[in-house]
């Protein structure tokens, strides 16, 4: 017992010296991480070699407890790896650029973690650090001008409403262009990409064309953006919070106003009189009965005297009243997010909480409030075995105004829709001297301000304000899982499940407006179905649920690790399938006769009944669709070590079995790439001027699938009476459509080059992209034979071709140790045109944005719009080649702005004939970023965008052009030596055609308002002061106070609101170039605070 106890001191004696000597020879080693110029490096990875490690803090400063004669290794994405040896003493060490620098990660295109320089194929990213730089609150306003190549525009100040996504020219008609949205891998499409946490994203990827996306098969043909959130890291648990309080106003870059001179009757002391003399007056419900124009008459066309001049102001009995500023008032933005993080070796988390509220500038008739819970949790349970789940809530409050932006309508919970605001602009053929916040003696807003043959178009949009009223409630779950196991070097299992669920319910409420004293005059009421002044109520109720299931293998080998063979060869096999199923359901009712005092709901209606058939969207209230979509995918890609590689495969989709969805549909592609910078040659002559050049080609074809309900036979369902009655539908389905297929060679380079030595252009890094795609089997309506009982039939009936080409420069272009200023320039140009109909014939189309028409024919760029061309010369000629204007006659005419116009009328002359007027989409789209940094506490940074050549239809001005109440009604123009506003001649450019004052011409799409759109815009302007780094405050490693503007500068001749803008359908393919009656955008100042602890 005693030797056993003697033995065991002896243990216990052995174990403390030499646990003694261990701490002897650890140590605590501190130091710093920076770059050349001296710039601190946080983030940066230190790990022990052998096991153990820590990361730099946002001074780039370390502490790490190792024993001497270790080795550390210091990596930073985008810098070399440095390996050191303890020895005791401080450690300031200083990482390199890697002249590998595109070597960044991507998964997009390829599926799989990648290295950049191992691609053929172009993939665009972006991080986070360069999306929130602006008042922005959502994914998709961010990215405005950040990808090169992608055509990004904001269409509508309306707050929510989507943006239009042109990723790489038009591959479809029908189908629109927005791309492929995925979320941490798996598809998103319930959701909308703007209701996703801006504040919670770490990078997006995108991948813009079908020779990149060609592994996503009959989803791919219009790209793929992929957006990846924020996970933990490893070290201590993070906490950020920032906030920003934004003031929005709309942008009216083109000064439009309503005229503030008149050609009307008047006396001597400038009364508006009428035909008898006598000085008009309001009428009891805020009308103007007798106005006459001081020659011609009471009558509208009496705009057309030629004796008639708008020179008179309004300063006597009526006054003028500027309807935009009182419809067009300041809204705010207030955005709060938090955020904690943190992780180990084995497990993380981030968790995020984000709100927006955003009052609407549309007379602040409402808000929009949008918040979003996120959760991203991972862990490894086992070697190699890893879980993740990504868990984001939304639930967003839509209380703006149905008319005035409201949320709802049909199909709108498809996320493919704006608000209805049909009533903002209402006010446009509304005369100024009518105040529209005038109430009526009873304390209410009159409907309809008319003044017999003028305002006869008007409605009052504070009259919608105070009858109606909008709520939707909106929530959105999105929720993926991905389990990966990898077994051994050469087998990796992957497997991700996503579903996406989206609930909302709009309900529209129009009070009774029986007690409204010229609602009932005039039968003139705010509605949605009602034929009469009762009120109603519409529920729109949308229910959508998406899943998808991927599943992947990944083989690897590397035939010298592996195999001993002495070949750089490493080779990657992807074998994966796809599972994708959408189902949205729609159930829309309504009431009405709704009783003049509460409780006002859906139960008090007096009637009840199911949303009616919509010609435009050609459901019911009771509409319901599914559709599957299925498919494998395998790639093969060898990487013949760091000097190039190919690659190619193929993926077969089917989709909900019937017709020719029963039979797969393949896509096959190929890539390659080389890296002449790798080769002994190159290091011996250029490796220092070029120490990176890539060149790099693929071919690949991606698809867009058929409508649900395209290949399926159905009825359309109408009521007579009370009876439910069938027929067939005028444009009828075809069992034997197949896949729209896009098929795309795109080539391009990636290359780094040192411009200078020292602080100057240090390194500069460029990529540039050349693309050529052909669309075959486009959908559209032919012809049907009138045994069918319908007009037309769906069928692969059109082919088109689009190319275009992009870069993006990346410019340093000067680094110190206090001071840097890295510049980004990218651009883009891109074409698409119609190359043949079945048939031949034209197709003309009428614009979603209003009448204006539209055009695709074979040999044209898609999206012409068509009209009537004003004459430029007195020998102008039609189609036939006849002159339009005699011999004798020329001496009548005379060009006046460009314009021909005949002196007596001064009505300017447009041709009897329709002519594509041009195309709309832009020339090239570019966008230059700079950014400055002084020390560690001062950041300044600001976007230019500018887009060169794209071209609006200003229908907007053609419509207030109607009443004579156009701003350009009160400028003067020389006819004949005289000098004057002649009211004819603008009024000639609404109603006139080749013959006629008015009749044919009248509405009549023109060239006249066909104009040019370009502009340059400061998108963003942010300066920003982090105190927490200059006054060393204890607990916070930020605390940045953040001034930004957004969209403050805008330069462009287009005499419009906002030369952005678009009022077709949103994504369409070809209704991209109409400004009817659109919300312009809004221009914000913000001032937020960022704080870390």
């Amino acid at each position: 017992m005693r030797k056993k106890m003697l033995l065991c001191l002896l243990v216990l004696l052995c174990h403390a010296y030499v646990s003694t000597l261990q701490a002897q020879t650890t140590t605590k080693i501190t130091g710093t991480v920076s770059d050349d110029s001296g710039a601190p490096l946080p983030g940066t990875s230190i790990k022990i070699k052998g096991g153990g490690g820590t990361v730099t803090d946002a001074n780039g400063a370390f502490a790490i407890s190792v024993e001497k004669g270790r080795t550390l290794i210091f990596t930073a994405i985008g810098y070399e790896t440095k390996q050191v040896t303890v020895d005791g003493s401080v450690l300031n060490v200083t990482l390199g650029v890697d002249k590998k620098i595109l070597s960044e990660v991507v998964i997009t295109g390829v599926g799989t973690a990648t290295s950049k320089r191992k691609l053929g194929i172009s993939v665009e990213s972006v991080t986070a650090e360069k999306l929130v730089s602006g008042p922005s609150t959502s994914i998709d306003q961010a990215l405005i001008g950040k990808i090169p190549g992608a055509q990004i525009s904001s269409v509508s100040g309306n707050p929510g409403d989507p943006v239009n996504i042109l990723l790489r020219g038009v591959n479809t008609v029908q189908n629109g262009t927005k791309p492929l949205i995925m979320l941490d891998g798996v598809q998103v499409s319930a959701t909308d990409l703007n209701s996703l946490d801006l504040s919670n994203v770490e990078r997006i990827e995108v991948v813009q064309g079908a020779a990149s996306a060609s592994m996503y098969g009959a989803q791919g043909a219009n790209g793929v953006m992929q957006i990846f959130t924020k996970k933990g890291k490893r070290g201590p648990i993070a906490v950020t919070y920032s906030t920003n309080y934004a003031s929005n106003s709309y942008i009216n870059s083109g000064g439009v106003e309503k005229a503030r001179l008149h050609p009307y009757l008047t006396d001597g002391n400038n009364n508006i009189v009428d035909a008898s003399g006598n000085i008009l007056k309001y009428t009891d419900v805020g009308s103007i009965e007798g106005i006459s124009y001081a020659y011609g008459g009471a009558t509208r066309y009496g705009i057309l005297d030629p004796r008639n001049i708008a020179n008179k102001p309004y300063n006597a009995n009526l006054k003028y009243y500027d309807h935009f500023k009182q419809v067009f008032q300041t809204g705010t933005s207030w955005n709060n997010n938090i955020s904690i993080s943190g992780g180990s070796d084995k497990s993380d988390f981030s968790l995020g909480v984000a709100n927006n509220h955003t009052v609407s500038p549309v007379m602040k008739n409402g808000y929009v409030d949008r918040s979003n819970l996120t959760a991203n949790l991972g862990t490894e349970l086992f070697k190699g075995f890893k879980l993740r789940s990504i868990t984001q809530v939304i639930y967003t409050k839509n209380t703006t105004v149905p008319g005035l932006g409201g949320a709802g309508g049909y199909l709108y919970g498809k996320g493919n829709t704006a608000g209805k605001n049909d009533n903002i602009y209402s006010f446009l053929n509304t005369s100024p001297f009518f105040d529209l916040t005038y109430k009526m003696a009873d304390g209410n807003s009159p409907a309809y301000q008319t003044a017999d043959f003028l305002s006869i178009n008007a409605f009052n949009p504070y009259f919608v304000k105070q009858y109606a009223s909008g709520l939707d409630n909106k929530v959105d779950i999105v929720q993926s899982f991905n389990a990966n196991f990898q077994v051994n070097h050469f087998l990796e299992l992957d497997a991700k499940y996503g579903i996406n669920y989206r609930t909302e319910k709009a309900t529209w409420t129009y009070r009774n407006q029986t007690q409204n004293a010229n609602t009932m005059l005039y039968d003139s009421w705010a509605y949605q179905f009602a034929n009469d002044a009762t009120g109603e109520i519409d529920n729109w109720n949308y229910n959508t649920t998406f899943q998808n299931f991927l599943g992947s293998a990944y083989i690897r080998t590397d035939f010298e690790k592996d195999f001993n063979i002495h070949l750089p060869i490493q080779t990657t096999t992807q074998i994966s399938y796809d599972y994708r199923k959408n189902k949205y359901k729609e159930e829309d009712v309504y009431g009405l006769g709704l009783p003049l005092s509460p409780p006002v709901n859906i139960s008090t209606a007096k009637q009840l009944f199911v949303a009616p058939y919509s010609t435009t969207t050609k459901t019911t209230g009771n509409y319901e669709e599914s559709f599957i979509t299925y498919g494998y995918l395998i790639n093969q890609k060898i990487d013949f070590g760091d000097y190039g590689g190919v690659g190619g495969g193929f993926r077969s989709d089917w989709s909900s079995a019937f017709g020719s969805g029963a039979s797969p549909f393949t896509f096959p592609n190929v890539f390659g790439y080389i890296l002449p910078s790798s080769f002994n040659f190159w290091a011996d002559k250029l490796e220092n001027r070029i120490p990176y050049f890539k060149l790099r080609a693929a071919y690949g074809e991606a698809g867009i699938q058929p409508g649900p309900f395209d290949r399926y036979p159905t009825l359309d369902q109408n009521t007579v009476g009370s009876d439910v009655v069938y027929s067939v539908p005028v444009t009828g389905q075809n069992p034997n459509l197949q896949v729209e297929v896009s098929k795309e060679f795109e080539a391009g380079t990636d290359l780094t080059f040192n411009a200078a030595k020292g602080k100057w252009l240090n390194t500069v890094n460029a990529s540039f992209t050349y693309w050529k795609r052909k669309s075959e089997n486009v959908i559209y309506t032919v012809s049907a034979p009138p045994s069918s009982g319908a007009t037309g039939i769906l069928n692969n009936a059109i082919n088109m071709s689009s190319k275009g080409y992009q870069f993006q420069l990346n410019l340093p272009l000067y680094h110190s140790k206090n001071f840097n200023w890295d510049f980004t320039t990218n651009f883009s140009h891109q074409t698409s045109m119609i190359d043949k109909i079945n048939g031949g014939a034209d197709i003309i189309l009428t614009s979603a944005a209003g009448s204006t028409a539209l055009v695709l024919t074979a040999g044209q760029k898609i999206g012409q719009i068509f009209g009537y061309k004003a004459l430029t010369s007195v020998d102008a000629v039609n189609k036939n080649g006849t002159k339009y204007i005699s011999e004798q006659d020329a001496g009548k005419y005379q060009v006046v702005n460009g314009h021909l116009v005949d002196t007596t009328t001064r009505g300017i002359q447009f041709s009897s004939e329709a002519y594509p007027l041009g195309d709309p989409n832009p020339k090239f789209n570019a966008s230059f970023i700079s950014s400055f940094g002084y020390k560690d506490f001062l950041t300044f940074s600001f976007q230019f965008d500018w887009i060169y050549g794209s071209h609006l239809y200003n229908q907007t001005k053609e419509w207030m052009y109607r009443d004579g109440i156009h701003g350009d009604f009160s400028k003067p123009v020389t006819i004949n030596g005289t000098t004057a506003a002649y009211t004819a001649y603008y009024g000639s450019a609404y109603s006139g055609s080749w013959g006629s004052l008015y009749g044919p011409g009248n509405n009549a799409t023109k060239d006249y308002f066909y104009e040019d759109a370009s502009f340059l815009r400061l998108r963003n302007i942010s300066v920003g002061f982090d105190f927490a780094k200059v006054m060393k405050i204890k607990y916070f490693n930020k605390l940045q106070l953040v001034m930004t503007g957004r969209n403050i500068l805008t330069v462009t001749h287009y005499t419009g609101f906002d030369p952005e803008v678009s009022s077709g359908a949103v994504n369409s393919s070809f209704d991209r170039g109409i400004d009817n009656s659109t919300i312009p955008n809004l221009k914000s100042y913000a001032v937020g605070l960022n704080v870390g602890f």
